[in-house]
């Protein structure tokens, strides 16, 4: 019989990582935040409640873990290129679309990287309200201006 706690990791670590390279640029910072996330996560396992899913508590993990990480770094990571296909990416057949998609994605704050990260994850609104503590309404809203936003900046190159 299979760890539980080595089956959550195997199932999970690869969407944290995504998750957390989509907010970070950086494979080096994703891989350890992603470590720093699962070890958050079963230190704390024992008062995880219920009240979200397992995937929408790790989520959550994942993104105060990087949040707070970046507030001891004061400094915005170094953005790596470098880092491994990420499977949204997978779709563009052409590597100049991958990059404007990237270089869109930098220049969205980190809120709108979030929103726009977790829809793509498949999370639902009342997912992503519970990961990133915020109502529905604001999510809806959230996501239509993070949208707009990188349409706008994709397409045009500039944000009104």
């Amino acid at each position: 019989m299979a760890d539980p706690l080595e089956e959550l990791y195997e199932q999970y670590k690869k969407p944290v990582y995504t998750f957390l390279c989509a907010l970070c640029h950086n494979r080096s910072v994703a891989e350890e935040l992603t470590h720093d996330t699962f070890i958050k996560a079963f230190k704390g396992l024992k008062s995880y409640r219920g009240e979200a899913s397992l995937k929408t508590w790790l989520f959550r993990i994942a993104r105060n873990t990087y949040l707070n990480n970046a507030k001891k770094a004061s400094t915005r990571y170094e953005r790596s290129f470098a880092e491994p296909e990420l499977e949204a990416e997978r779709r563009y057949e052409n590597a100049d679309a991958q990059l404007a998609v990237r270089e869109t994605l930098l220049q969205l704050t980190e809120q709108e990287r979030s929103l726009l990260t977790l829809r793509s994850h498949g999370f639902s609104v009342a997912e992503i309200a519970m990961v990133l503590g915020q109502t529905e309404g604001n999510i809806k809203v959230g996501l239509h201006r993070a949208k707009k936003k990188f349409r706008k900046l994709y397409y045009d190159g500039e944000v009104t």
